[in-house]
């Protein structure tokens, strides 16, 4: 059985052409048809994205994991530092950088597998990854194997975990599991990336809450 596929035709000006044929090939676009498929579908798509509100990340979407998306400078780390100060409970965050928390107790790969660590209360702890790419992968697939090992213990249901530059382990089938059982077991889960596509129709999407200015705060000289 054939099946027809139906068309609209839309007038544009030879100066709207012009422009999108320009476009199209400054993006690499193979067809007008695939640059506005990308400019109506995809582009309002993210811009309905909610942005992160402690509402909307602890309460509205209860224990799902959630993932915090925008660009490089957007406000992911600020947003998760917004968030973290509002949350009361104990706090993981895999800091992929090095840099971003630098208030946060710095662990060992040795004290994440202890059970210890996963029993104590009032916890805000960071691992640094290694500066090596491949080394750092290796890490943190063996951290979200541990945390789906400790998935039916218990010990993280008062845990919100912070998972940084979270394109970076797209891939890792452990990361996988973790964000679709997450909400069974751990309190909270953020997942930070620039590129939420990779993780689509796993958990729910955020972006960073809109920049405000600090109104006590005077003119920068």
């Amino acid at each position: 059985m054939s099946t027809t596929e139906r068309r609209t035709s839309i007038a544009l000006s030879k100066e709207t052409r012009d422009k999108l044929n320009a476009l199209k090939k400054e993006l690499g676009f193979r067809s007008i048809t695939a640059l506005f498929n990308y400019a109506v579908l995809e582009l309002t798509r993210e811009g309905l994205i909610p942005p992160a509100s402690f509402g909307m990340v602890f309460e509205k979407t209860g224990t799902k994991p959630v993932i915090l998306t925008g660009k490089t400078g957007a406000g992911k780390t600020t947003t998760v530092r917004s968030l973290v100060s509002e949350w009361e409970g104990n706090t993981f965050i895999l800091d992929v950088r090095g840099d971003e928390y630098p208030e946060f107790e710095a662990i060992d790969l040795g004290a994440v597998f202890s059970e210890r660590l996963w029993k104590g209360k009032d916890r805000r702890v960071r691992f640094i990854s290694n500066s090596n790419a491949d080394a750092a992968k290796g890490e943190a697939s063996a951290i979200f194997g541990h945390l789906n090992f400790l998935k039916n213990t218990g010990l993280l249901k008062n845990w919100l975990i912070v998972i940084e530059e979270g394109h970076r382990f797209s891939q890792d089938a452990n990361l996988r599991a973790l964000l679709i059982e997450g909400r069974k077991f751990a309190r909270k889960i953020i997942l930070v990336t620039t590129d939420w596509r990779v993780y689509e129709g796993i958990t729910e999407v955020v972006k960073p809450r809109p920049w405000e200015p600090d109104p006590t705060a005077g003119p920068k000289i």
